[in-house]
């Protein structure tokens, strides 16, 4: 009986998407999980692959045998294995790619070269590249290292060099990250050998005694921990290894991310009547082992995250785990701030902003059963966690749970299918829920838990409208009204802190030339750049593209360049430059762009650093500020004119949730809207926190229209370098989908049209959008649109599927 594992490639194209068996050597212990390196193709070129099952069987087939297996224990567990297949299905991904998304970054292992020379006689003719390989000697050199210093045609040329017999090159694979090690120390002789030693004489330096006597004491130690003992050296512990006295040892240490972060110390309220009815309700759903989702519907400031931490204490007492999600990174610190003083050392986190070493930590911990709660941004879903009990996902109308890069998957949908494997609780919470999730909720589909009041009986912030077409009509351009500088000046004096939001970064939408209208468009992209004044930049916000602002014109040569509209920037230099000396903070992707860098922004702000706090959607989320008594959004009806079906609805929940900032501690609050479109209907709701009246008007429109939640959308996204090449085959998609689909029932495919925005980083893209309301057949047509460009020869031209996209654009 041979023993078979069947793997997918890690990295493999969707046409060997697929099982290959290969015999396991006698002498490799494998399991389902493992990373393996494998013989592919025709010419046997090593690959790396996972085993997915394995089996014994008397085949007579020609089977390769594993080359080698990476891991000493599965990286994957069960639970993780079958879900990778679920994504595969669902998101139309390989299984590799729905792998590879579960796992840190520094996991995945990448293909190495390395360049050896084999002849390295002296000659007069020897080229620089040939000089440079001779040079790195028996060791060779990295292919991406001479890539650096030969960057043109490098493969060209170095496959010459070898047809020569001049050189050889060797592949490997290598993972990024490992675990870290330390270098310690410890004693090789006892202590009364050592005393006998002193006494006659030969222990000469007293530095040499300290060290060994705190080695006694404590036994092992770390260099670094002895070289703070007065006097001793590096050249101290050399000394005493080359005696025998001492020997080293690579001890692994674990990086903490934890290591800036406070915890709170936290004694646990006594729950409202509101919050007591909701664990009522949720806690016995626990003990059901099958999967069970519940909408947690309550306003800013309700104590919802109070209900999540009594969950999972019930859970924890269960004996089993939680993964809690937030849509945000900079909500992470705060809430794993809450969740160490409540659940201590056993609480892991996972998300982008942590080192590949952090992560690599954090993840091993967490498959290891070290901790019971993962929290994090949308990746947490996969913390390889066993016997979850419960998944949360707060802030649940974030877009930012849908992933926009393959695989596009809905971290919700994906939460739904942990806890159906697990039998677990999914607890979807919100003060602004998705259109769908409600409309699941109020039809019955979902159990809906409301929280009306806040926890501390304080009432919702007053809102207070200012018309902007007003303010314009009587002499003020700025983008702060009259009325919101007087109540920034009032809550100064008070010694209270106001949030400023206004969802645009950078100093000006876009520079114009006043002498011949011309505006700076980015060369790679279809749209204009935005100035950023601190470095006198324009930058494209899509492709990264950034030149310092001309001294003149391109266009004219004039001189006249004047910034067109307002963003963060902007609005921090006015009032900076007020004369009530307000002290300000800016909270947008410019400023947080370093590892802790929200962590500072937010604790200089709760410390009281600043009076205003101003930022895009990062400062409208979850934050918890007793001092804040005022929140001003400016351009409130800014995003009600996009594209987007959604514009209406992401509107209200920006506008409720930084509204919501306002008054949460014992002072009470007020906002200030300010708008061009103060009727509208969404901005109506905003005002009063009114979900429900917002939702009775919104869902007729989406039903006439047949927008989610009355259909799915699927968008076909055709990518290409070519013109000619990009627009032939989106009109041959949609020839296609019209012949197969186009007779079924409510289906809906539009006609092959540019995307809004037609050109980004050099290329050019052209979409279809399909409505239906059958998950199964949008999944079918999907498929049948990537195996049927699969199996086409495309060089410079990409297509991409979609299922109910986040970004129409």
């Amino acid at each position: 009986m041979l023993n078979i594992a069947s793997v997918v490639l890690s990295a493999g194209l969707r046409s060997f998407d697929k099982l290959y068996d290969y015999i396991i050597p006698d002498h490799f212990s494998a399991e389902p999980g493992m990373r393996v390196l494998v013989p592919f193709g025709a010419r046997n070129k090593l690959q790396s692959a996972w085993i997915i099952q394995m089996r014994q069987d008397e085949t007579k087939r020609e089977l390769k045998r594993i080359h080698s297996i990476v891991d000493e224990y599965p990286l994957l567990n069960q639970e993780i294995l079958k879900l990778s297949e679920w994504m595969k299905n669902r998101y139309l991904c390989t299984r590799g790619d729905a792998i590879n998304c579960m796992i840190p970054a520094g996991v995945n292992l990448t293909r190495q070269r390395i360049v050896k020379a084999i002849n390295c006689a002296p000659s007069k003719n020897i080229t620089p590249l040939m000089q440079r390989i001779c040079e790195a000697g028996s060791q060779g050199i990295l292919f991406q290292e001479l890539s650096k210093e030969f960057p043109d045609d490098l493969e060209a040329r170095l496959k010459e060099l070898k047809s020569e017999g001049l050189i050889e090159i060797h592949e490997f694979f290598q993972q990024r990250v490992g675990q870290k090690k330390q270098r310690a120390v410890y004693p090789v002789i006892d202590e009364t050998e050592f005393r006998d030693l002193y006494d006659e004489g030969k222990v000469r330096s007293v530095y040499q005694a300290r060290v060994m006597d705190f080695l006694f004491e404590e036994g092992l130690c770390f260099i670094q921990d002895l070289l703070l003992i007065p006097g001793v050296s590096h050249a101290t512990i050399r000394a005493l290894r080359k005696k025998g006295w001492v020997e080293y040892e690579d001890v692994e240490v674990e990086r903490d991310p934890f290591e800036a972060l406070e915890a709170e110390t936290d004694t646990p309220p006594v729950p409202t009547a509101e919050q007591k009815r909701a664990l009522d309700k949720l806690v016995p759903l626990l003990n059901e082992r099958k999967l069970n989702e519940a909408l947690l519907f309550g306003v800013t400031g309700s104590g919802k995250t109070e209900v999540y931490l009594r969950l999972i204490e019930e859970v924890i007492r269960l004996g089993r785990t939680a993964i809690v999600l937030v849509p945000e990174i900079s909500l992470t610190p705060q809430m794993v701030s809450r969740f160490t003083g409540r659940f201590g050392k056993r609480v892991a986190i996972q998300h982008s902003r942590l080192s590949l070493g952090e992560r690599y930590d954090q993840w091993q911990k967490i498959r290891k059963g070290e901790v019971d709660v993962v929290i994090g941004a949308r990746s947490a879903i996969f913390a390889p966690l066993t016997n979850l009990g419960i998944v949360i996902v707060d802030e649940e109308h974030e877009l930012t749970y849908k992933s926009e890069q393959t695989p596009k998957y809905d971290a919700r949908h994906v939460a739904r299918a942990r806890c159906n494997i697990n039998g677990a609780l999914l607890l979807l919470g919100s003060a602004t829920p998705s259109i769908e999730t409600y409309a699941r909720a109020e039809a019955g589909k979902i159990m809906l838990i409301e929280l009306a009041t806040r926890a501390n009986t304080r009432p919702l912030p007053q809102v207070h409208t200012v018309d902007m077409r007003l303010e314009l009509s009587e002499g003020n351009r700025g983008m702060i009204s009259r009325a919101l500088e007087e109540e920034l000046v009032r809550a100064k004096l008070r010694g209270e802190q106001a949030i400023l939001f206004l969802n645009k970064r950078g100093y000006a939408s876009f520079l114009l030339c006043r002498d011949c209208g011309y505006v700076m468009r980015c060369p790679n992209c279809s749209v204009s750049m935005t100035y950023h004044r601190n470095d006198r930049h324009v930058i494209c916000h899509y492709c990264g593209y950034s030149v310092p602002v001309p001294k003149v014109c391109p266009g004219c040569k004039g001189e006249h360049f004047k910034p067109m509209g307002s963003g963060t920037q902007r609005i921090e230099e006015e009032l900076l430059n007020h004369e009530a000396g307000f002290r300000v903070l800016r909270m947008d992707l410019d400023t947080t762009g370093t590892k802790y860098g929200h962590k500072r922004i937010l604790e200089a702000f709760r410390d009281r650093e600043a009076d205003i706090l101003i930022g895009t959607q990062m400062v409208a989320k979850g934050h918890d500020f007793p001092n804040v008594t005022l929140v001003g959004i400016l351009a409130a009806d800014a995003m009600l004119f996009s594209e987007d079906y959604r514009s209406a609805e992401r509107t209200f929940q920006l506008v409720t949730q930084a509204s919501g900032r306002a008054g949460r501690g014992d002072k009470g609050g007020k906002v200030i809207l300010q708008a061009y479109n103060i009727d509208d209907y969404a901005l109506q709701a905003a005002m009063k926190q009114d979900f429900k009246t917002f939702f009775s008007k919104e869902i007729p429109i989406r039903k006439q229209l047949n927008h989610p939640p009355f259909t799915h959308v699927g968008m076909v996204m055709v990518s290409s370098t070519n013109n000619s090449q990009g627009w032939e085959l989106i009109n041959k998609l949609h020839k296609t989908l019209m012949d197969k689909f186009g007779h079924h029932e409510h289906m809906m495919v539009s006609k092959p049209l540019r995307a809004p925005i037609f050109v980004i980083r050099n290329r050019m893209r052209w979409r279809i959008i399909i409505k239906h309301p059958s998950t199964s057949l949008m999944l079918e047509i999907m498929r049948y649109v990537m195996d049927m460009t699969g199996r086409m020869r495309l060089k410079e031209t990409t297509v991409s599927v979609d299922i109910d996209p986040v970004n129409m654009l």
